[in-house]
């Protein structure tokens, strides 16, 4: 398996207007699509390469927020890690208390779990191991999970397991977005079709280590995002 990918800086511009926005709340919204349309569970979807294929599970980590001045001063939002669940409304909308920003001041955060959180013991919250998100203090958190069944996967009940992590050079799976902030609220679009365009489940469907399948995937991954 090759990917040949780039990892991409997304930013968001409107205008060359100055805008100051006081102390107040950033809505975060998540909007998982597959060409398009929502993602259900009862619902089957059929990928670039002829796969139908069904969702079961797709969880993924957002980190370590962080609002970066048109000056370079850097202000870390503390307690900012989110697990999202795309088959729980609950976790696609949350809110950032952001201090004083300017326009295109830029936020930075990671998709994923940064090496300073693998290596720092057991956490609560988002990160708590009974997540089913941690593998063990060797490999460290999984950055994300998407699993289902596809009549093309000669596996046991069909299924298919992309869990990806592993946060050790060469292979460091983290991957982090720095956006340009210009309004009070920030959409981020999972295109999940993309994730299986260059992949072919009857011949690819478990990635469940850390290694270089895990480090080309989670740059898939990434690409699969648009912010608006």
């Amino acid at each position: 398996m090759k990917y040949n990918f780039i990892p991409i800086l997304i930013s968001v511009f409107l205008g060359f207007t100055f805008v100051s926005f006081s102390s107040s709340n950033l809505e975060i919204i998540i909007t998982p699509r597959f060409n398009n349309k929502s993602i259900l569970e009862t619902d089957w979807y059929v990928t670039s390469t002829k796969d139908s294929i069904q969702f079961t599970k797709t969880k993924f980590y957002l980190t370590n927020f962080k609002l970066i001045s048109n000056n370079g001063e850097i202000k870390v939002l503390e307690n900012s890690s989110y697990l999202i669940d795309i088959f729980k409304p609950e976790t696609l909308k949350f809110s950032l208390k952001l201090p004083h920003f300017d326009n295109n001041d830029k936020l930075y955060f990671e998709l994923g779990v940064n090496n300073k959180m693998n290596t720092t013991g057991a956490h609560s919250g988002a990160l708590d191991p009974s997540n089913g998100m941690y593998w063990s203090w060797q490999s460290g958190y999984i950055n994300f999970k998407i699993e289902g069944i596809s009549p093309s996967c000669m596996t046991r009940k069909n299924k298919f397991q992309f869990h990806i992590g592993g946060y050790q050079n060469p292979h460091n799976t983290l991957r982090n977005f720095t956006i340009n902030l210009n309004k009070q609220n920030l959409e981020l679009n999972l295109n999940l079709e993309k994730f299986f365009e260059f992949t072919k489940l009857s011949k690819e469907n478990q990635v469940l280590i850390p290694g270089s399948n895990a480090d080309q995937l989670a740059t898939v991954f990434y690409n699969a995002f648009t912010v608006f």
